[in-house]
């Protein structure tokens, strides 16, 4: 049984043994706590992560800063100095003098190391946030690895790089929205097609065919069960796996109960007049709004750490008009202020495994 403290020097030696070599490219997701106890916290593990991949490697941490609520009428702007919420390593490693960042309102990284000029330039000219032109896509490109410490697959962005490629439709908001990026105390405006939330997806269910398919492989960083594996074999495996299945990193028999109820709470607190989302609806499922209730068939949802398949749920909804949503498709849905009332409507719909046109 290994001992609750984690030194740098113990860090670096579990990094070499799950596969970290010097010259790496490493896109880390990390839960820092999981490791135990390491004098010097997050910057001990940075200091580990960085003499492991040595002066010819670079260190990527996800620095991202997209919310629920953002939209075209809820615009989401970059600055250098602007928190992510991607826990205590991205924020400490962005915060470091010699780490650069990318400029993208919502799915910005920051990195350090010999490639990190060449990983984020340009992220905030790419259409979609982990796709063509982005760090996540490039880190495939020239062998980069993609490390989790700690962390599921639920947090592995680079999925969304497999998403943005493939063009699924559930993904993507179908509209652009006009961000502003802060350049050097300038600010540009640009357009970005921005990710829809509403959709639950699968994927720390795929660690286990990673693994038995040889594109991950699984060790420990002091107590902390980790995955490594090649950003370019991951994309390509999922690719290949899409293709046979467009909704394969979907959970195709839950709904995301929680992006409604987190829309109707934003508008109810006077947050913001209007959410959007793309709630996706399985097949042979169905949902129904009317007055505050939400009548669901045919599909699960976690609430409270309990499934449910079918019910009637009271929400602070309260519709203006009544709407059934059928299964096998995404909704791009709007709450919106109507008085004394929340107003719900669909603006577009597709089936979930259509096409997005970019």
């Amino acid at each position: 049984m290994r001992r609750f403290e984690s030194t740098k020097e113990e860090i670096v030696k579990d990094l070499v043994k799950m596969g970290v070599e010097r010259g790496d490219v490493l896109l880390v997701h990390s839960s820092l706590s999981s490791i135990g106890y390491v004098p010097g916290g997050a910057e001990t593990l940075i200091d580990a992560l960085l003499e492991s991949v040595g002066e010819d490697g670079t260190i990527v941490v996800p620095t991202i800063t997209g919310q629920i609520f953002d939209s075209p009428e809820n615009p989401p702007s970059y600055s250098k100095d602007k928190p992510c919420w991607t826990g205590v390593v991205p924020e400490t490693l962005r915060k470091r003098g010699e780490a650069c960042r990318s400029r993208h309102p919502t799915h910005s990284v920051a990195a350090i190391g010999k490639m990190a000029r060449r990983i984020i330039e340009g992220h905030e000219d790419a259409e979609t946030p982990c796709g063509r032109g982005t760090p996540y896509l490039k880190i495939a490109e020239i062998g980069g690895k993609i490390l989790f410490i700690g962390a599921s697959l639920e947090s592995n962005t680079s999925f969304h790089t497999v998403e943005e490629l493939a063009k699924i439709y559930y993904h993507l908001q179908p509209e652009p929205t006009c961000c502003r990026i802060e350049i050097n105390g300038d600010v540009i405006e640009k357009r970005c097609f921005l990710h829809a939330y509403g959709t639950p997806r699968a994927f720390e269910e795929k660690e286990k065919e990673l693994v038995e398919q040889g594109v991950a492989r699984i060790g420990y960083i002091g107590r902390a069960r980790s995955i490594l594996m090649g950003a370019k074999k991951m994309i390509e495996f999922t690719l290949g796996r899409i293709e046979n299945d467009r909704l394969y990193l979907v959970r195709k028999d839950h709904v995301d109960h929680w992006c409604v109820s987190s829309s109707i709470s934003l508008i109810r607190e006077n947050k913001f007049d209007s959410v959007k989302i793309s709630l996706y609806v399985p097949k042979n499922a169905s949902i129904k709004f009317f007055e505050n209730y939400m009548v669901v068939r045919g599909v699960r949802m976690k609430m409270s750490g309990l499934n449910l398949t079918e019910g009637v749920l009271e929400t602070p909804l309260k519709t203006v008009r009544k709407l059934e949503l059928q299964g096998g498709y995404n909704y791009w849905l709007s709450f919106k202020k109507a008085g004394n009332e929340i107003g719900i409507e669909v603006l577009d719909f597709k089936e979930s495994d259509s096409f997005f046109n970019l």
